[in-house]
């Protein structure tokens, strides 16, 4: 406080009209706003909550030095309206959105939106991010009210502040995302958004429409990727000139950015990784990370930078960056542990594919080509169609329902994801009458031995309820949980999502049993085509995974492989992708996916090695009651009788009375 304002404030003393506050408002009005970046204002102002990030304490963006760029972009004195970054996890991307938030609140304040996938994501962000940055900032924290059960000036979705607002929201609330404008807009995780919200179109343009009254508007998108063709921030990073890292080598001093395939180490030992220079070849150890990410200066001429791929794409109206873990600083994710990481990935396709996803930053890039039908065809095994063999652990069924027929697929599944087919039929008959159901229904309780004598049913059938959906419904009532009634969702990326009840009255009340799952069909598909690629090893031995068929004829195995998928530019620029048949009879992948959803329900994914050597009568199952959580252990073994304490004598002779 300057003199002037001592003297102001000896002539006008503290009153009950508040008079002092009136005055010191009006000094703070008058201050000049600071003029810095938001790298700048988070190193001189931003704390780290121990809630949330592993070293707490004073923000340093020199600890992740190639954030800065990107936090200098979206701020006041940069002219891009939209910033894009595709990053790997644990880079500190979502300090940096945070950082954003914070500045604006205190140098810029206007109407914020942040947006993420859920509703529960808004909440964990809201209590174990944002709350603690205001608190543990002074100049945050007298701008927002504490919060109290009755103000509705800051609660975990809101939070006012003098000039603006911060409004936090799910990207599955159309509500939400169609009101109030708003000058700065960030999307997080954008690739899991839902590609359709509500039938309204996507999240991601309801909400950038609301920035269109502001000439200042920024708009932040970053996310990790997921497929090639879904991937939303794959198609928005793919519009801008697309900027990398560039370090230098500690030996020879040319620059590179850092890429997985340069990443070296001794078969087996993933703590010998290291890192191979691509243009001397030489070894550099990881210790030498903190002098690589040296950003160059005046003084450092030769230090590290973000340089774009396309430059033909520059513009001051957007910009984008890429970022994988290999960048990740001393002390958080290290090369040894991504090696570490990645030879336990490359035993699955799925954890595979997460690796890519989320360690490097990178799309799946393999789903869209069909493995070729004449490989699998020449690799079938000489095993008796319909038997058992002994390592099988459980069978599920597959049921694709047409007009004239339906046809099904019974898969037996064994120790870490192997499966058998077992069989596959075609029921003739119209399936508006109840004969061929009648068939089907008695394939349910169809028994089949195994080689150690033990008789096996099919533990879930799913049936699909695409066609003739009142007849599939009723035939699953007539069964227990055993068989259900699916619904294929391309969108659904995991393979089954939570029933919904069918039997419900318009009040919404429900009076039937049977309930429709979602499938997550292209999820699916291109897990099963990343499986039919697998190969036996030289031994003979069959991967994690592996597809086991008998002697089937051609026409199956062109059928499981018949779509490919198809990449189209639609009209506003963004690749839109879709399973296109290129075989008219796609019914076996159909019903292969269906028993793979069947099987995941009943727990596929989740069981150990020990559950399937107890269901396969290698070692006598232990009760639930010692086993672990419940919701570790396949549904066989959850329903073994719990032992019952026995009640003391006390606790008898009360109830005699």
């Amino acid at each position: 406080m300057d003199d002037f304002e001592v003297e102001i404030l000896r002539l006008f003393p503290e009153s009950e009209n508040g008079l002092l506050d009136t005055v010191e408002g009006f000094f703070h009005g008058l201050r000049p706003v600071e003029i810095m970046t938001v790298s700048e204002w988070a190193d001189k102002y931003r704390m780290l909550s121990s809630i949330a990030s592993p070293e707490p304490g004073k923000y340093k963006t020199s600890r992740t030095p190639y954030i800065r760029a990107v936090m200098d972009a979206l701020s006041a004195t940069q002219p891009y309206k939209k910033i894009v970054m595709m990053k790997g996890a644990q880079v500190g991307a979502t300090e940096a959105a945070n950082n954003f938030v914070g500045y604006a609140m205190h140098l810029n304040p206007s109407p914020i939106l942040m947006v993420e996938p859920t509703i529960d994501m808004v909440k964990k962000l809201s209590k174990t991010r944002l709350d603690p940055m205001i608190n543990m900032c002074p100049e945050l924290k007298c701008l927002v009210s504490e919060k109290k059960s009755r103000d509705s000036n800051n609660t975990m979705t809101e939070k006012m502040f003098p000039g603006g607002v911060l409004i936090l929201s799910g990207a599955n609330s159309s509500a939400n995302l169609r009101s109030q404008p708003v000058r700065f807009l960030i999307l997080d995780e954008i690739d899991d958004y839902p590609a359709d919200l509500n039938k309204q179109g996507s999240p991601i343009e309801l909400a950038r429409v609301r920035t269109s009254n502001f000439q200042n508007s920024k708009v932040f998108i970053l996310s990790t990727p997921t497929v090639s063709g879904f991937s939303a921030i794959e198609n928005e990073f793919e519009l801008t000139d697309k900027n990398y890292y560039h370090v230098p080598c500690p030996h020879c001093g040319c620059k590179q950015t850092l890429i997985w395939s340069q990443l070296k180490w001794d078969e087996h030992k993933p703590e010998t990784a290291s890192y191979c220079c691509i243009h001397c070849g030489t070894l550099i150890d990881e210790r030498y990370k903190t002098q690589m990410f040296e950003e160059k200066s005046s003084s450092n001429i030769n230090g590290a930078e973000w340089i774009p791929s396309d430059p033909e794409k520059s513009n001051r109206e957007s910009i984008g960056f890429h970022i994988n873990s290999l960048y990740a600083p001393l002390g958080w994710k290290s090369w040894k542990d991504l090696a570490a990481d990645f030879i336990i990935a490359t035993k699955d396709p799925i954890k595979l594919k997460g690796f890519i996803n989320t360690r490097l930053g990178e799309t799946w890039a393999e789903r869209g080509e069909a493995p070729a039908f004449k490989n699998i065809y020449n690799r079938r095994e000489n095993y008796q169609i319909s038997t058992i063999p002994g390592d099988v652990a459980f069978l599920t069924c597959g049921v694709d329902v047409q007009k004239d027929r339906i046809e099904l697929e019974i898969v037996g599944w064994c120790k870490g994801k192997r499966s058998y087919s077992i069989d596959y039929r075609v029921l003739e008959g119209d399936t508006t009458q109840p004969a061929v159901w009648t068939k089907l229904g008695a394939i349910v309780d169809e028994r089949w031995t195994r080689p150690d004598g033990s008789e096996m049913t099919i533990r879930m059938m799913a049936v699909d309820s695409g066609f003739n959906t009142t007849h599939v419904y009723d035939f699953c009532r007539r069964f227990t949980s055993r068989v259900i009634p699916i619904k294929g969702q391309d969108n659904l990326r995991e393979a089954y999502a939570p029933p919904k009840p069918v039997d419900v009255t318009r009040a919404g009340k429900r009076i039937g049993k049977v309930r429709v799952w979602p499938v997550g069909s292209s999820f699916l598909k291109e897990e099963l085509y990343s499986w039919l690629r697998l190969e036996k090893d030289e031994n003979d031995v069959p991967p994690p995974c592996y597809c086991h068929f008998p002697e089937y004829g051609e026409h199956f195995f062109r059928s499981i492989t018949a779509e490919d998928f198809v990449s189209r530019v639609n009209k506003r620029g963004y690749m839109h992708t879709e399973w296109v048949k290129k075989f008219d009879r796609n019914e076996a992948l159909d019903c292969r996916i269906y028993a793979r959803a069947a099987a995941a329900m009943v727990g596929l994914d989740r069981m150990k090695d020990e559950h399937f050597d107890a269901l396969t009568g290698k070692i006598a199952p232990k009760p639930a009651y010692i086993s672990k959580k419940e919701e570790d252990t396949p549904i066989e073994l959850q329903h073994i009788p719990r032992k019952i304490p026995q009640r003391s004598q006390r606790y008898n002779n009360y109830w005699r009375r």
